[in-house]
């Protein structure tokens, strides 16, 4: 039923208002891996991991549509106050998944699109392999980055990196002290293996508090992403930036509807309205 609605959207052209609308928003896309399977694994039950010839597709149809920005620029746009190029969208992966090196890294690099990937560091591994050697293998779906892998994409690609914490846990649902520990050891790591500083956040699940986004905020990340749908308008909370997800269920209409923003406004019309 779902996609026939999206299907019906996109081919009415009700994707393109929707689009013309949010052009003065952001829209943030929220990825986790992308593989080479030519059928989704039984162990992927949620089509995290996109397939690359449709990851393919979803670049190719925003490079028509739309202007994909890095996290860095937009940020540095919200402090100077300066207005952001129209139907702007930020690309974003979680987890640290070996197949963005080996899948989706290589689909970015030729069609020169930014990227940041947030790494859960205590799933990070350390070895000494060629990053520059990276043929897919269906193990990639299951690891995770190298230290060593995510500094050649730091370096050799345009990948920034933030924290998605150490261990991947409900920060709302942790002590303060907890919270604390997951955010800053997962910064520390980060800016020491990296050399990166100013870095980013993404909250594990999407879950956050107000005085988690305080947390974040006082360890000095630049910002803080969620995964509430929907577009981000001109001053909106960097410490609760809204982002939509992208799985492997999603063909070109279907993406083309997320991407637009129409999906969440009609949802937060339909909650205002039953409140």
């Amino acid at each position: 039923m779902k996609k026939l609605l999206f299907a019906l959207l996109y081919h009415t052209g009700a994707t393109r208002l929707a689009t013309w609308c949010n052009r003065k928003h952001v829209m943030i896309l929220c990825y986790h891996g992308v593989t080479k399977r030519m059928k989704r694994s039984p162990t992927d039950k949620h089509g995290l991991h996109v397939r690359v010839d449709r990851f393919a597709n979803h670049l190719d149809y925003l490079q028509r549509r739309y202007r994909v920005i890095s996290l860095r620029d937009f940020l540095k746009t919200q402090s100077e106050g300066r207005p952001l190029p129209a139907n702007s969208v930020i690309l974003t992966f979680d987890d640290g998944y070996r197949n963005f090196l080996t899948a989706a890294a290589p689909c970015l690099s030729e069609r020169r699109l930014p990227a940041t990937m947030f790494l859960i560091t205590d799933r990070m591994r350390d070895d000494n392999n060629d990053p520059a050697q990276n043929e897919w293998a269906t193990a990639d779906d299951e690891t995770f980055l190298s230290w060593n892998e995510a500094k050649y994409l730091s370096e050799a690609q345009m990948v920034e990196f933030g924290s998605h914490t150490c261990t991947h846990q409900k920060l709302s649902m942790l002590t303060h002290a907890q919270s604390e520990r997951e955010m800053g050891d997962s910064q520390a790591a980060i800016s020491m293996r990296l050399r990166k500083n100013d870095l980013a956040l993404a909250y594990p699940y999407g879950d956050y508090s107000f005085t988690v986004a305080e947390q974040a905020k006082l360890l000095g990340y630049s910002c803080a992403l969620t995964t509430e749908d929907g577009a981000n308008e001109p001053g909106a909370d960097i410490y609760a930036l809204r982002r939509t997800l992208i799985g492997d269920d999603d063909d070109e209409a279907s993406f083309a509807v997320r991407v637009s923003g129409i999906i969440s406004w009609v949802s937060r019309r339909k909650r205002s309205a039953a409140r």
